[in-house]
């Protein structure tokens, strides 16, 4: 068996779009991989809400929910009845990778998917273990590919960006196609995905 890889979702936007087109399980469709997702992040799932809570009941001993510094003191806040303010989910992103990360990872390869491009100046910190990369949600999809986990991607992706479409602007999303050709940049020969 594979060593398991630590899928980190430090943003909304992946699980978005995936839930938006029906394909959440494609962040566990490589059997050795655990998802870690940042607790605040869950508050920003409010459109897709229902398809990851049943992803998330339906795979619960795969899926890690970290909670931040950030995280505890928003929930303060919530049971005292006071506002949080804007930029939380943003300052919980940035508590996680600081103080958090390692211990997530462990000894683990882990692949950071991303949208936010805040997320992706990220990666060329050297606080990281070399074992942790940071890869956007259409390099992800590619890597798969690569790995014989999808048969194609650019059927994947025509889907995801006409699932991700609609006149409802509360349900319109552009999936970011940031590193869409970049499929080794990000996710080494370490990760095998199978």
């Amino acid at each position: 068996m594979n060593t398991p890889i630590k899928i980190i979702i430090p943003d909304a936007g992946p699980i978005n779009t995936l839930a938006a087109a029906g394909l959440l399980d494609l962040l566990l469709a490589p059997s050795n991989t655990q998802i870690v997702v940042i607790k605040s992040v869950l508050n920003e799932i409010i459109i897709r809400a229902p398809e990851f809570q049943k992803f998330m009941e339906e795979n619960v001993a795969r899926i890690q929910i970290i909670c931040t510094s950030v995280c505890q003191d928003d929930a303060k806040k919530i049971a005292h009845g006071e506002a949080l303010g804007k930029g939380r989910g943003d300052l919980a992103i940035a508590d996680f990778i600081l103080n958090f990360i390692d211990d997530a990872v462990g000894n683990s390869p882990a692949l950071v998917i991303f949208e936010d491009k805040k997320l992706g100046r990220l990666r060329d910190l050297e606080q990281f273990s070399e074992n942790t990369h940071f890869i956007t949600t259409a390099a992800y999809l590619r890597k798969l590919e690569i790995e014989g986990v999808i048969v194609s991607f650019d059927a994947i992706w025509r889907q995801i960006v006409e699932m991700n479409n609609s006149l409802d602007p509360k349900k319109h999303r552009e999936p970011n196609p940031m590193e869409i050709d970049a499929p080794a940049r990000s996710g080494s020969s370490v990760f095998r995905m199978r």
